[in-house]
């Protein structure tokens, strides 16, 4: 995400990390159950990634990278019957983003007055698309990289969550129109100090001497649709930037961040779409200097089903198209992105699982960096992921 004026590490220790952060409180879940109205869960993955043509998300990929771990726990008390209160730590170290100390995912107090309305507040997930809230919940999903213009793993931690308040609900239609679900928040964000969006901005030579900030008013409607397991929804979220660089300062207008997606989920079989458009503008005024602004056009789908073969195997695939449509040349590598994913999940347990997952990706739009690829980019990018995951 985006007012104006105002080489991939050693995995050995976020690994132990992460182990130790979901054990460590683990064992202490049953005597907080036991003694009060207090839910602890969590989990961990371990992650293996090759990669032919480029190295990818910010990892080592081109001679096999173990630099991907995660972990995380959450914490719910359901004081009342109306009022609930909860946060999650989470550890995310993605070869040269995230770190190896936990941070705060979400914390927040959730008051529901009634099934129509309730409200949330503190540092609050945002209700964006298909997945913007549940990204940060590896073992409720089949893939092992959701699509990368969208939700890319290397950008979550500045898109998943703002600090402000939410207003939300469902309500009943009738049994011949279904119902609707409704979110309406505000509140401000930061821009991770250890992500890609700031190694994006790097690349372009802007540093910053403090987290750039904006707002982030925007809502998301859904509607679960008379026929069962089909629900169509749109979202808009708005958001500016500001931010003092080393050398000037930074400046990004309202954007508007529109999306319009569908899903059906029944029995055995899963399908959803999502389309997102975004034009933003930036403008940078290096110190002596006249303020140059520029813009962005860029234009994003993807499409993907999924199809349980039995309790414990599910099998899917995506496709994603990205292109920056205001580009002289679409055709350049620089200006696109198309990954073609197949991906396979098996549930040896409860509590473990394993995940396998190709992609076939044309073009290095999003997701590819300088900082690992000093040589430049090549065209195409051929990737496999292994993952395995603890839950509890």
């Amino acid at each position: 995400m985006k007012q104006c004026g105002s080489k991939a590490q050693s995995t050995t220790w976020p690994l132990a990390a992460a182990i130790a952060f979901v054990c460590g409180v683990a064992p202490a879940s049953g005597q907080f159950l036991t003694e009060h109205n207090i839910q602890v869960h969590g989990f961990a993955t371990q992650s293996f990634v090759y990669s032919s043509g480029n190295n990818y998300l910010g990892m080592d990929t081109s001679d096999g990278s173990a630099g991907w771990t995660e972990a995380a726990v959450n914490v719910n008390d359901q004081v009342t019957d109306k009022l609930r209160v909860g946060v999650q730590f989470h550890l995310t170290k993605l070869g040269a983003f995230g770190s190896n100390i936990p941070t705060v995912d979400w914390a927040m107090m959730d008051y529901s007055v009634a099934k129509w309305v309730g409200v949330r507040a503190g540092k609050v997930k945002l209700r964006w698309g298909l997945f913007n809230d549940t990204q940060d919940a590896d073992p409720g999903y089949l893939w092992s990289l959701l699509p990368e213009p969208v939700y890319g793993v290397d950008i979550r931690a500045t898109n998943l969550s703002q600090y402000g308040a939410e207003l939300y609900g469902k309500v009943r239609l009738g049994d011949r129109l279904g119902s609707m679900e409704y979110s309406a928040y505000y509140g401000y964000y930061y821009y991770a100090a250890d992500d890609g969006y700031v190694a994006n901005f790097q690349q372009q030579g802007l540093v910053f001497n403090k987290p750039a900030m904006g707002k982030t008013p925007g809502f998301d409607f859904r509607w679960e649709t008379p026929a069962k397991g089909l629900m169509v929804g749109g979202s808009l979220m708005m958001y500016n930037a500001s931010g003092g660089l080393t050398n000037g300062t930074y400046c990004q207008p309202l954007a508007f961040w529109p999306t319009y997606y569908a899903q059906y989920n029944h029995k055995k079989f899963y399908a959803a779409w999502q389309y997102v458009k975004l034009v933003q503008y930036q403008t940078v005024t290096v110190d002596g200097t006249p303020p140059v602004t520029g813009a962005s056009d860029t234009r994003t789908w993807f499409a993907m089903g999924a199809y349980r073969l039995t309790d414990k195997l599910r099998v899917g695939a995506y496709y994603t198209h990205y292109v920056v449509a205001d580009s002289r040349d679409t055709t350049d590598p620089a200006n696109f992105f198309n990954d073609v994913v197949v991906s396979g999940r098996y549930d040896i347990n409860s509590h473990l699982y394993a995940k396998l997952e190709g992609h076939l990706i044309n073009g290095n739009g999003v997701g590819f960096y300088a900082l690992d690829n000093l040589n430049g980019l090549q065209p195409k990018t051929n990737v496999l992921v292994v993952k395995t995951g603890f839950t509890f």
